[in-house]
């Protein structure tokens, strides 16, 4: 894979932030040995159906080490769904929200395919803002 951008080296991990309120409990479900270093395999490039797209492996990792089955994910860059999937792999509340309606479209296509279901669109009144 060539180097895309005008850096020298190839990008080999990403970053992972999270967070949670100033007293508020933290809870972490992963195993006491886990490290913050995790290998995954990368989404093969001719099967991606976004650019940035994330292995569902990574999310199911995530996801499982920072929730119980029946809590809800959040995840505001939705781009190809791996999030989705993983919550439907794992039995949590998925949240999703992208900007693109052509990737919007790309996460109800993925979810339906997994699931072997039929998504309904739910039309909402629009808030002006006054």
């Amino acid at each position: 894979h060539p180097v895309l951008t005008r850096k020298d080296f190839m990008g080999a991990f990403e970053i992972c932030f999270y967070g949670w309120r100033e007293g508020a409990g933290h809870k972490f479900y992963g195993p006491n040995n886990t490290t913050d270093l995790w290998h995954v395999k990368k989404v093969n490039p001719q099967s991606m159906v976004h650019l940035t797209e994330k292995p569902v492996e990574l999310a199911v990792r995530a996801i499982q080490y920072s929730s119980l089955t029946g809590e809800n994910v959040l995840d505001l860059f939705g781009g190809s769904g791996s999030t989705l999937i993983a919550c439907e792999q794992t039995g949590r509340k998925a949240f999703l929200m992208e900007l693109d309606p052509p990737y919007c479209d790309t996460i109800v296509q993925r979810w339906e395919k997994f699931t072997g279901k039929q998504a309904q669109r739910v039309q909402c009144e629009t808030v002006s803002e006054t």
